[in-house]
């Protein structure tokens, strides 16, 4: 099941030393879901001083500058998520950092069929994404009827492939009723949840258009085809650019970890054989190197000692290496895969390092995956040991 949680706080309420920290201990909570698999997409918006809200009504548009709602504490970002069921989604909200100081209200996603990709979206110079927030009159849509409901989620769903068409689109989210809402608070290391919309106003979010444009003037233009304009209001608002979370694919493992260490400092841990051989592998195990040739091309040939006494010898082929970035190599021997280290700088001399292990077929990788899903995490134990040894 997918949910939308939106991130509502006072935006007065965080110092930008504050606000980088929570963008930095939100992503690594985006890492760890996309990991396994339950991510789908994150950012935090600009803020609501430079929204546009745009309304029609008996058939003229009317442009706003500021928010669809004058309130203490304003929407600064949100999470689509994909979990079982709305107690994982609770969990997940509740070791959001900004749960701490605002609130974050769960709403389950209206699944439509034959929504677009997205992949068609421009990346010219001078494109950037702005969010669409339609905020609908759910009364009025309950009297009209369910017909005329589908009616207009319909009329959206050709907007959505008319603005694809002109390489517009990125994403949609339609939600379900404000009715199916949760709002999760976290206070003093107590959590909090109520049923309900963060809000109580007879304008609610409905969903959200994410549209690829060089203006706001063509976002106006595009909610002014919306729908939901006719009888509520769509707040137009930018994206923070961020770097893009990887989903890993079905073949894939990924495993991460935000170090409190430079860049450098992790890397040179990865690229010295001595320093490499006293923590690669999980807890309990010890290493001889035979041969570390850390070029590309070059070969790494070790046998792992398990501490039931049982060798494992290994034998991997450096393919890229760029310092302090990152590091690919084939593990040539079975079981074969392709391994990618990549080393990203964070905040504060703080490194975050990813790896992903790609099989040929999804059966090796989820029978792989039942031994180093927590192996990885043991070895990420071991290079913190490592680095803290050494620094």
């Amino acid at each position: 099941m997918k949910y939308m949680l939106l991130i509502y706080s006072a935006e007065n309420g965080w110092t930008r030393e504050e606000w980088t920290q929570c963008t930095v201990d939100s992503s690594a909570i985006c890492y760890e879901l996309a990991a396994k698999r339950q991510f789908q997409a994150a950012a935090p918006l600009h803020p609501v001083a430079a929204a546009t809200t745009v309304r029609v009504r008996e058939g003229k548009s009317l442009v706003t500058a500021g928010p669809y709602a004058e309130t203490t504490e304003q929407l600064g970002g949100y999470y689509i998520i994909d979990v079982p069921n709305l107690d994982d989604a609770i969990g997940i909200a509740s070791r959001l950092p900004p749960a701490k100081k605002g609130t974050i209200e769960i709403r389950p996603v209206f699944e439509l069929d034959g929504i677009p990709s997205g992949q068609n979206a421009s990346h010219e110079q001078g494109t950037k994404r702005l969010m669409l927030l339609s905020y609908d009159d759910e009364q009025y849509w309950k009297e009209a009827g369910e017909e005329k409901h589908k009616a207009a989620m319909q009329e959206a769903l050709a907007l959505v492939h008319r603005i694809d068409a002109r390489g517009q689109y990125c994403s949609v989210a339609p939600l379900h009723f404000s009715s199916t809402a949760t709002c999760v608070k976290v206070r003093d290391g107590k959590r909090l949840v109520t049923d309900g919309p963060f809000a109580e106003t007879r304008e609610i979010l409905g969903g959200y258009y994410i549209v690829a444009v060089k203006s706001v003037d063509d976002a106006v233009e595009i909610a002014t085809q919306h729908p939901g304009v006719r009888v509520g209001a769509v707040e137009i608002r930018e994206i923070y650019e961020l770097p893009p979370v990887p989903l890993p694919d079905a073949t894939e493992i990924m495993s991460s970890r935000d170090l409190p260490f430079p860049r450098e400092a992790v890397f040179a841990a990865i690229a010295d054989p001595t320093r490499l051989a006293q923590w690669w592998g999980p807890a309990g195990f010890t290493n001889t190197f035979d041969q570390f040739d850390f070029r590309p091309g070059g070969d790494w040939k070790f046998v792992m000692h398990g501490p039931n006494g049982v060798d494992y010898p290994n034998h991997s082929v450096f393919s890229v290496i760029t310092p302090p970035e990152r590091v690919e190599f084939e593990h040539v021997s079975a079981p074969k895969f392709r391994m990618t280290m990549t080393l990203a700088e964070l905040p504060k001399q703080r490194t975050r390092l990813v790896w992903r292990m790609k099989f040929a077929t999804a059966e090796l990788r989820d029978q792989i995956f039942k031994i180093a899903g927590s192996a990885n995490e043991e070895n990420f134990d071991r290079l913190t040991k490592e680095l803290q040894s050494a620094h």
